[in-house]
C-alpha cells in the first residue's frame, strides 16, 4: 500500500496547525473584545458613580441651605442596582458593531473534519478489512461505507475541484483505482470516475 511522503504530510498537518492557529486568533480577538467591554463598563461606572453623587451632594447642600430640612424630599431621582451601569446608547452600539465584525470573521471558517457532506479521493473498499488509520480529532484517512464495504478515503474538501487535485497526486502514487467520492454522514453517495 503506498505511503503519503513525508512533504505530503507535513503540508497537511501545517493545513491544519494554520486553520487551528486562526480559529484561536479569531477567539483570542473575541475574548480581548469583551474584555475590553468589561474595562469600558468598569471605568463609566465609576465615573458615572463619582458624578452622581457629586451631584446629589451639591443638590443637598442647596436644598439644605435654601429649605428647611423636614422639607427635603430626597426620594426622587435614578437609583442603580449593584450590577447596572449607564452606557451611552452609541458606546452599545459600537461594541455591538465590533462584535458582529468579529463573528462575521468567524463565521467564515468551518472545521473540514466537522463536514456533514464532503468529498475526498477513495483509496479502496474492503468487506473483511475495517480498521481505524487515525483518530477522530486529526483524520485525513476517513472511514465511510457503502453496501457492505468498508471505505477508506483520504482528505475532506467542500467542492470537487479541490479532492480532483488530490487524486492527482495520489494516482501518482500508483493508486491507480482511486477516485473522488461525494460522502454524506459516513456514507458514499456518489463516485466521480
Amino acid at each position: 500500500m503506498p505511503i503519503l511522503t513525508e512533504k505530503e504530510l507535513q503540508d497537511i498537518l501545517s493545513k491544519e496547525t494554520e486553520a487551528n492557529a486562526k480559529l484561536e486568533e479569531k477567539n483570542e480577538q473575541l475574548i480581548q473584545a469583551y474584555k475590553d467591554k468589561r474595562n469600558l463598563k468598569s471605568q463609566k461606572t465609576g465615573f458615572v458613580i463619582a458624578t452622581v453623587l457629586l451631584g446629589i451632594l451639591f443638590l443637598s447642600m442647596i436644598f439644605t441651605v435654601l429649605f428647611k430640612p423636614k422639607l427635603l424630599g430626597l426620594n426622587e431621582g435614578i437609583t442603580l442596582a449593584e450590577d447596572e451601569v449607564i452606557v451611552k446608547k452609541l458606546t452599545l452600539e459600537d461594541y455591538q458593531n465590533k462584535i458582529m465584525e468579529l463573528e462575521a470573521q468567524t463565521s467564515d471558517y468551518i472545521n473540514p473534519l466537522e463536514l456533514d457532506e464532503f468529498y475526498a479521493v477513495q483509496l479502496g473498499a474492503f468487506k473483511k478489512f475495517n480498521t481505524k488509520l487515525s483518530s477522530d480529532n486529526y483524520s485525513i484517512v476517513n472511514n465511510a461505507n457503502f453496501k457492505d464495504f468498508n471505505l477508506y478515503t483520504l482528505g475532506v474538501f467542500k467542492t470537487r475541484e479541490e479532492a480532483e487535485k488530490l487524486l492527482n497526486v495520489v494516482m501518482q502514487l500508483n493508486f491507480k483505482d482511486a477516485f473522488v467520492g461525494l460522502y454524506r454522514n459516513g456514507e458514499r453517495i456518489k463516485a466521480f470516475y
